[in-house]
C-alpha cells in the first residue's frame, strides 16, 4: 500500500524527482474522478493518477490536451503526480456502484514511476469498496502485480495495448515501451488468472507478419480486439496523431493506404483464427 508521506506537501528523500531522463513533478489536482467526452461518453467516470507519460510514445494523442505549449513539446520528458488523488477519491461524493470507471484515458497509470510511489495502486481499493466497474487501459506488464487488488472487484475488464509485433518498429515509435514479448506475457497472464481481457492495437504499427501477430493476439486468451490506425487532429487542442510518429511513418512509408490494408488483413486473420478455436 502507498506511503501516504510520500505525498505529504513537504519534500520527502524518498519521493523522485526524475524518472530516467524525464522530470517528476508533484502537485495537487482539482479532481481526481471526470466525466468522459467525445469517444470515451458512454463511459461514467475516468480517471488519470498522473498527467503526462514518460513512455514517450511519438503518436500519443495525450499531449493535445496539455494547455502549456512548451509541456507538448516536451512530451514524455515529465510526468505530474497527483499528490492529492487518495484524497480526492476518497472524499469524492460521486456514488460510484455499478458504474463504470476507465484508468486511464490521457496518462498510463502503469507507467514507470508507478512502481516506485504506487498511486494507481493505492487507488484500487477505494474503487473496489465502492463499488466501481473498472475498465484498465496500459502497455505495461506492470499491470499484472495489481492482479491480488484486480480480483477484489465484481467486474473488470483490462486492455493491453500492443501496436506491432516488431521490436524495431517499436523501438522507433515507442522507445521507451516494454518489448512485445513482455506485453504479450503479460496479457496472458491476465487471462489465466481470470480476468477479461483486451488487446488494444491502436495505432496499428507496420507489422512483420499479421498472420503470426493475429495467432498470438488470439493465444493471449482475449476476449476483444480494437485496431485504430493513425488520425489527424481536426482543431489546435483536438487530439490526434503527434508529428513525430508521423514522420517516422512517412520514412517507413506507412502511408494512410498501406495501414488500412493491413488492418483489413489483420482483421481477416483473427477473425479466422476465432473460427477456428470455435471449430
Amino acid at each position: 500500500m502507498l506511503q501516504l508521506s510520500l505525498f505529504d506537501p513537504n519534500p520527502a528523500p524518498n519521493r523522485p524527482d526524475s524518472q530516467g531522463n524525464a522530470d517528476v513533478i508533484y502537485s495537487d489536482a482539482s479532481a481526481i474522478l471526470a466525466r468522459p467526452t467525445g469517444r470515451l461518453a458512454d463511459l461514467d467516470f475516468v480517471i488519470n493518477p498522473y498527467q503526462g507519460c514518460t513512455f514517450a510514445c511519438t503518436y500519443c494523442y495525450a499531449a493535445f490536451f496539455v494547455a502549456e505549449e512548451e509541456q507538448r513539446e516536451r512530451w514524455g520528458q515529465w510526468v505530474r503526480v497527483k499528490t492529492n488523488a487518495i484524497a480526492k477519491l476518497r472524499n469524492s461524493r460521486q456514488d460510484l456502484r455499478g458504474k463504470t470507471v476507465l484508468m486511464s484515458s490521457a496518462t498510463d497509470p502503469y507507467q514507470p514511476i508507478e512502481a516506485k510511489l504506487e498511486l494507481t495502486r493505492s487507488l484500487l481499493p477505494i474503487l473496489s469498496q465502492r463499488g466501481a466497474r473498472l475498465a484498465v487501459l496500459s502497455r505495461s506488464p506492470l499491470v499484472t502485480r495489481d492482479i491480488d487488488l484486480f480480483k477484489e472487484f465484481d467486474h473488470i475488464n483490462i486492455t493491453l495495448s500492443i501496436t506491432t509485433d516488431s521490436d524495431d518498429i517499436r523501438k522507433r515509435f515507442e522507445p521507451q515501451c516494454a518489448s512485445i514479448d513482455r506485453r504479450f506475457e503479460a496479457i496472458t497472464q491476465l487471462s489465466e488468472a481470470g480476468f477479461k481481457t483486451r488487446v488494444n492495437v491502436a495505432p496499428l504499427l507496420p507489422l512483420e507478419n499479421a498472420n503470426v501477430f493475429a495467432r498470438r493476439i488470439i493465444e493471449t486468451g482475449a476476449s476483444r480486439v480494437h485496431i485504430g490506425t493513425f488520425h489527424e487532429a481536426t482543431g489546435p487542442f483536438a487530439s490526434g496523431t503527434r508529428q513525430p510518429a508521423l514522420a517516422i511513418a512517412k520514412e517507413l512509408g506507412w502511408t494512410e493506404q498501406r495501414r488500412e490494408l493491413v488492418k483489413a488483413e489483420l482483421r481477416t486473420y483473427l477473425n479466422a483464427g476465432q473460427r477456428q478455436l470455435a471449430a
